[in-house]
């Protein structure tokens, strides 16, 4: 049954970087805190310290997209962290763009590695036992990118990866069913 399970993760992973090869299909608000919030709620961070600064930070675009971008975020920085360490999840308004970070302690990432991690299928490290399929950030990447939006993932000194998601303000809904 868990190579069901994998297999039916590695097939939604697929199909959302092909959808979003497409662009939107649903634009509407969304506010980045509250789906922060809501994924926080529902993940098991073990016994990692968790550190959040939930401001608003609203956009327009899926929210269903949004939220599986925020999933991915936490879910490596859960996966790829250290016993007993910490998350860090931060949301906010900067110039007017919505802005999320995730940060996690873990292991020494070397600079030049770091933009590898973006793309499909790319790992820090050898396959391990179940550890992801090197989809996560580059999902993230896809939604992103869709978004109108960057992703900068950056190494900590001291071990661990810090992700930032930019994404445009808030803007008037656009119905694209009509086109």
């Amino acid at each position: 049954m868990e190579a069901v399970g994998q297999a039916n993760a590695l097939i939604n992973a697929l199909l959302t970087l092909t959808r979003n090869e497409y662009g939107l299909a649903v634009r509407e608000p969304v506010d980045l805190a509250a789906i922060a919030e809501e994924v926080l709620d529902s993940v098991d961070i073990g016994n990692l310290h968790r550190h959040t600064s939930l401001q608003p930070a609203e956009t327009t675009g899926d929210p269903v997209l949004l939220e599986r971008l925020i999933i991915n975020l936490v879910d490596n920085a859960v996966r790829y962290n250290t016993p007993g360490g910490a998350i860090r999840l931060t949301t906010s308004t900067v110039d007017g763009r919505a802005v999320l970070t995730v940060a996690n302690t873990g292991p020494v990432i070397a600079p030049d590695a770091v933009d590898g991690l973006l793309e499909p299928f790319r790992r820090l490290h050898d396959r391990s036992d179940n550890d992801g399929f090197g989809l996560g950030l580059a999902i993230v990447a896809s939604i992103s990118a869709v978004h109108d939006g960057t992703v900068t993932a950056q190494p900590i000194p001291d071990g661990g990866l810090n992700v930032t998601v930019t994404l445009p303000k808030a803007g008037p809904e656009v119905d694209h069913t009509t086109a």
